[in-house]
């Protein structure tokens, strides 16, 4: 099993590293660079030249080869300086030309009036970047402007892999026994109840059913004087009188108030994974029941329940676990 997982994981950074490679060249094929729009806004005076616009694509980097980009992009720019003196530049980014030959390129550096290479603000506007490899995933330019994307992820990846994992956890444990037992129980009242829960589950927009228990359990109960669920965030600034922290008399911020916050979209996200992977496992768990294994532990006098339970059961749930691993990414996207 360790040769296997290290194997694994082997082959995992390799795709990885692989498919870094490829969309690189994707977006080192499609035509033009970032700089393509920089005069379609402002007026005439405002624009920048073809000279002005030379030097802040050499400045930037843009002007090195496809190779040099990469490696910059992935290990980051402060070792291009010693890269650049042991192939003897000529020059400062400013002095560098724009087009030619490799023989006639020369390194952009990043060193400050100071000659280091300790990120602050350089020759080249902006600081060393260190790669992506070495935690360094640049400014948003959207989301927070200004800000470190690495940082903007870790901010919200710890409620985000609270609750995907809350979800896949409860939506396996009620799934697995569903899945058995309407296997077992073929055709009963319980396996029709089932198979008609999985269609309404695989088929509810996600979206649509999420404001339906808001309006529900958050809007509605508040009206009718029953004790009403928040209806968004993670924690509550204060306790609302009539809500159901109210009654259990929980503390704003606390560990009951996150796990409060946690059981609607909670729900809302079990639905669509509990329904098809208890009927994923009803499928496989009929077709394990019909192999000659099977029958022959029942033939040797096993009771129906060790049969079902150590020798079937373990054998169905192979293919669920090959399914689940593939929610795994799932839990740091988010939903």
């Amino acid at each position: 099993m360790t040769n296997y997982l290290i194997r694994r994981g082997l082959q995992m950074l390799l795709v990885v590293f692989l498919a870094t490679i490829a969309i690189y060249l994707l977006l080192e094929a499609a035509p033009g660079d970032p700089l393509s729009g920089l005069n379609l806004a402002g007026s005439q005076r405002q624009r920048f030249t073809q000279q002005e616009i030379d030097i802040i694509r050499a400045n930037a980097g843009l002007s090195r080869p496809f190779w040099l980009k990469y490696l910059a992009w992935m290990a980051g720019e402060d070792w291009i300086d010693e890269l650049g003196d042991a192939l003897g530049n000529r020059g400062t980014a400013q002095q560098l030309p724009i087009t030619g030959t490799w023989s006639d390129f020369q390194l952009p550096t990043c060193r400050d009036a100071g000659g280091t290479n300790e990120g602050a603000n350089t020759s080249r506007g902006h600081p060393c970047q260190r790669g992506i490899l070495r935690g360094d995933w640049g400014k948003s330019w959207k989301l927070a402007r200004g800000q470190d994307v690495l940082g903007i992820i870790q901010g919200r990846v710890k409620d985000t892999t609270i609750l995907m994992l809350s979800a896949t956890i409860f939506s396996l444990a009620i799934a697995v026994p569903i899945g058995i037992i309407s296997a077992v129980r073929q055709y009963s009242v319980l396996d029709y109840v089932v198979t008609s829960f999985s269609f309404f589950g695989i088929s509810m927009p996600a979206f649509w059913f999420g404001l339906m228990l808001v309006i529900l359990f958050g809007i509605q109960f508040q009206k009718w004087g029953l004790p009403f669920f928040p209806t968004g965030n993670v924690v509550d600034l204060r306790i609302l009188n009539g809500s159901i922290q109210d009654l259990l008399g929980v503390s704003a911020g606390s560990l009951g108030d996150r796990l409060i916050h946690l059981i609607l979209p909670t729900i809302m996200l079990s639905l669509l994974y509990l329904a098809g992977w208890s009927r994923f496992l009803r499928s496989s768990m009929l077709e394990v029941l019909r192999q000659d294994y099977v029958r022959t532990a029942r033939a040797k006098g096993l009771s129906e329940r060790v049969v079902i339970m150590k020798h079937a059961t373990r054998n169905a749930l192979i293919p669920l676990i090959t399914i689940v691993v593939f929610q795994l990414p799932g839990i740091f996207g988010g939903a």
